[in-house]
């Protein structure tokens, strides 16, 4: 093999066109079982065509525009990475721990959200699940040495007959994935709806839609890729990053006062970055730029064969099918294009660049390939690593712990060992009262016109649940444990024509099915519940409307602190319960349903048809979870949402970027005037990045001064504005948006000083 390292021949040797075949090197990084023999990849396929067959059909998945699609899944998992940082390390009187470690874990649970939408586990373990890991790294150092000498590995690991005394290669992890496909394929099969939009899915859904021109391994292939390249390559950049930062204090401060100027300017948020605050910060886009130019995670030549006619390179003529490669770690470190201190770790050097300048430096990084074989899940690292940072940056001090044993191995795939170091929780920054936080403009609702309106009664069933915060939000605040909530539901009015929105609790939720009644008495106690059928037809006041008026019952959701008891209300004509006789509706948001259209970000429909009640698809707790938006008054409009289990404390949506903080309301201690205090936790949401995108759609509905936001369990709003039997309908003159919008901060007061 010729082994070449000048980056300015890189367009030569990997370009766009198809041609350059990979050498035999990669026909040695095909797993392999005795049943099904090698499995081509996109990777590691030399077959030109077969690898624009693989290629093709998911090119678009792996775009910066799909990926961010998927961008709450990362923000889950470093939810739960902050949290296993504070819980094991914050706090231990400076006990060192391996972060490299916790680096890997962060980059592998978070492929594997974005891939099964469920983590490996390695976050709330702490360790190696399954073994993937070493699993991997066995399989890399082999190919290193069997890459040089291609022939030995057909006989040796791919031979069915000494795979009967030794474990095949690749075995480990494509069990993992044979098991997450075989789940799957299962649930699609018996019809369940939790079907998560994750990359696997997308798999399959290619496939199917496919048959003739995807193979049907093809899923198999594309998602052993995810598990075996697409974490392993990630966390070595993210090492590379923290260990350099660690060791050059000034980059750190650099980038930490970036960081600081983004919160203070932009409203980064510290728990949760996302992603359009990180994309283009200079000096975080400069730190990534250096790490993958120091340390690519493949350091062996890019091997490829010359195809008929030849090639010059570098003044050489190399003949048809000589195998040439450039070695990613020679050509990042050339120091004719980065300069003499090319091995050095100088994020500096990517500033104040000319495009020009810049496009050609980047050009002449082959950490992520080139040409027509460039890395597909490029993207997705890059999403990672530049939400990771300023989440550790901005809440931790870091200090690396004997820096000289950290080591670093090459076998094919380069390593990290021993990153030794000790972290402590950063305090929440002083708010300066004397800057107006400036609020961004929140999208138009383009909620249409209509003259016709409904009343709308807050029905407080009586019924209290003491909720575990753990369970719907977070961070955990240890002064605020429990949280005794209320239950709200809703009776609407248009007309002669009466809603009920939401039951509450049944009063006899004791004779549910037992397992029920086990999960209910696990997560939460119940006092005084009410069936609301009695609350109506025990009412006293002239309204008059008993349970025998209500046409329909509309449930948000089905949960049991929701659906209460149907049966009570015998002659309404659409009821969601198991009662034989009821009508059954099931609401749907397709744009071909009558009734259909946008309200803001959500996808709503038109439930009385005249422009009163609109019914929002607020997906993510439960399958089919909805909100209700309710014309209150016209000349000027006013609206009421009824948000359902969307989420369960205020926090959750507030402040915002379009509705900061009063500047004379909360707790100073808390973070930032336009981040929400708290975060939508996983626990629960069966789909938890729908869950979170409806939280998002919430909170431009909150920013909008004509809508008044009731959640179900919310008890600010005890005692602060009017229940049943009065109507909410002057919410507005009443100022009840404005006197209670802030009011949840007196939770978090009491939880900071209790804990003090």
């Amino acid at each position: 093999m010729v082994s070449v390292s000048d980056p300015r021949v890189i367009p030569t040797i990997y370009p766009s066109r198809p041609g350059f075949p990979k050498g035999d090197f990669y026909r040695t990084q095909k797993p392999y079982t005795r049943n099904k023999g090698a499995m081509p990849a996109v990777f590691n396929t030399q077959d030109e065509d077969l690898h624009k067959q693989l290629r093709s059909p998911i090119a678009s998945l792996y775009s910066m525009t799909n990926v961010v699609r998927l961008e709450p899944l990362v923000d889950e998992t470093l939810t739960v990475l902050s949290k296993q940082l504070d819980e094991r390390f914050v706090g231990t009187n400076d006990k060192p721990f391996d972060l490299g470690d916790w680096l890997q874990y962060f980059a592998f649970d978070s492929m594997g959200t974005l891939t099964f939408s469920r983590r490996y586990g390695f976050l709330e373990q702490g360790r190696d699940m399954h073994g993937i890991l070493q699993e991997i790294w066995n399989f890399m150092t082999r190919v290193a040495v069997m890459g040089q000498i291609p022939w030995f590995d057909e006989i040796w690991n791919k031979n069915s007959f000494i795979t009967l005394f030794k474990r095949p290669t690749g075995f480990g992890v494509l069990k993992v994935v044979d098991n997450f496909i075989s789940q799957r394929v299962s649930s699609r099969e018996n019809d369940e709806k939790a079907d998560e939009k994750d990359m696997l899915s997308q798999f399959l859904d290619i496939q199917a839609s496919n048959p003739h021109s995807v193979m049907p391994w093809a899923p198999r292939a594309w998602t052993f890729s995810n598990v075996m390249a697409g974490s392993d390559s990630t966390a070595n950049v993210m090492r590379t990053i923290m260990y350099n930062l660690l060791v050059d204090r000034d980059t750190l401060k650099s980038l930490r006062a970036e960081l600081l100027e983004a919160e203070n300017s932009n409203g980064l948020s510290r728990s949760l970055p996302s992603w359009d605050g990180v994309r283009s910060l200079p000096y975080l886009d400069a730190c990534v730029l250096e790490a993958l130019r120091l340390h690519p995670p493949f350091c062996l030549p890019f091997e490829r064969v010359v195809p008929e006619g030849g090639i010059t390179v570098c003044e050489t003529y190399l003949p048809a099918g000589t195998v040439v490669g450039i070695s990613p770690y020679l050509a990042n470190r050339d120091k004719q294009t980065f300069g003499d201190d090319a091995d050095k770790w100088r994020p500096s050097r990517w500033l104040d660049l000319s495009r020009e300048d810049r496009v050609k430096l980047e050009n002449s990084i082959l950490t992520f390939g080139a040409g027509r074989r460039t890395c597909l899940g490029k993207n997705i690292a890059i999403l990672e690593i530049k939400k990771l940072f300023p989440m550790l940056l901005l809440n931790y001090e870091i200090e690396i712990v004997n820096p000289e044993n950290y080591q670093t191995t090459n076998a094919w795939f380069f390593r990290q060992w021993g990153l030794q170091a000790v972290i402590r929780k950063l305090p929440a920054p002083e708010r300066d009262d004397t800057i107006e936080q400036k609020a961004s403009i929140p999208p138009a609702l383009n909620i249409p016109p209509s003259s016709s309106t409904v009343d709308v009664r807050i029905i407080d069933s009586g019924t209290l649940l003491d909720l575990r915060p753990d369970l719907f939000w977070t961070p955990d605040l240890p002064g605020l444990l429990k949280v005794t909530a209320p239950t709200y539901c809703f009776l609407i009015s248009n007309g002669t024509r009466h809603v009920l929105f939401d039951l509450a609790v049944r009063q006899d939720w004791e004779n549910l099915p037992p397992s029920i009644v086990a999960m209910i008495k696990s997560q939460t106690v119940i006092q005084e519940p009410r069936n609301i059928s009695d609350v109506l037809d025990s009412d006293e006041s002239s309204l008059g409307i008993r349970s025998k008026d209500i046409e329909a019952i509309i449930w948000s959701h089905a949960h049991f602190d929701h659906i209460g008891d149907p049966s009570t209300f015998p002659h309404a004509i659409n009821l969601n319960t198991d009662i034989q006789g009821r009508s059954v509706r099931e609401i749907s948001f397709e744009k071909t349903e009558k009734g259909a259209t946008k309200i803001g970000s959500f996808d709503a429909v038109d439930y009385f048809g005249d422009g009163s009640l609109y019914l929002l698809d607020a997906a993510g707790h439960s399958v089919g979870h909805i909100g209700a938006l309710a014309r209150v008054t016209t000349s000027p409009d006013s609206f009421v949402f009824m948000g359902g289990d969307s989420c369960h404390h205020a926090g959750v949506l507030r402040p915002t970027k379009y509705l900061p903080c009063p500047l004379d309301s909360g707790d100073t201690s808390l973070p930032c005037k336009s981040d929400s205090v708290f975060t939508l936790s996983p626990a629960l949401p069966t789909d938890y990045t729908a869950a979170l995108r409806t939280v998002e759609n919430i909170k431009e509905l909150d920013a909008c001064e004509d809508v008044f936001v009731v959640l179900a369990h919310d008890a600010t709003l005890k005692g602060k504005v009017d229940f049943y039997p009065s109507k909410i309908n002057d919410w507005k003159a009443k100022e009840y948006g404005k006197k209670t919008k802030w009011l949840f901060y007196k939770d978090i007061e009491n939880a900071i000083e209790g804990q003090k």
